[in-house]
This record gives structure tokens, sequence and C-alpha cells, in this order.
């Protein structure tokens, strides 16, 4: 998996890392975004429900989910 770098704002992706996700996805590259968003936007609503909306100020997702909030 990915190794985080420094203070953990930046991380380190290999070529081996990014075929194996295109391999999990049947080879298709945009099928390997569409579930890597799909995760990323699973674990971003699931952060936005264990955190209290007052302590991140509405802040916590970059960007809208379709069908979210």
């Amino acid at each position: 998996m990915a190794a985080a770098v420094g203070n953990g704002s930046e991380v380190e992706i290999s070529d081996a890392e990014i075929d194996e996700i295109i391999a999990e996805a049947g080879g298709d590259p945009s099928q390997a975004i569409r579930n890597l968003l799909h995760d990323l936007a699973k674990l971003a609503l699931d952060a936005e429900a264990s955190v209290s909306l007052g302590f991140v100020r509405g802040r916590l997702l970059p960007f809208r989910v379709r069908g979210g909030p």
C-alpha cells in the first residue's frame, strides 16, 4: 500500500500499486477510478458521521456526493 512521507501530508504511490488497482477493476482504468472515488466518498461520509459538525464547521467533505448531504 501507499507509504506516508514526512508529516503524513504527502503519499508515494508506486506503479505496481496503480497496476494492482487497475487489475482489480478488470483492466478498465475508468472503472478503477470509479471504484477509488466510491471508496473515497464512503470514507468521507463515514468520517463525517463520526465527527461533530460543529468541530469541523461543516468543511469535512471537499466535494458533494450524489445522493448525499
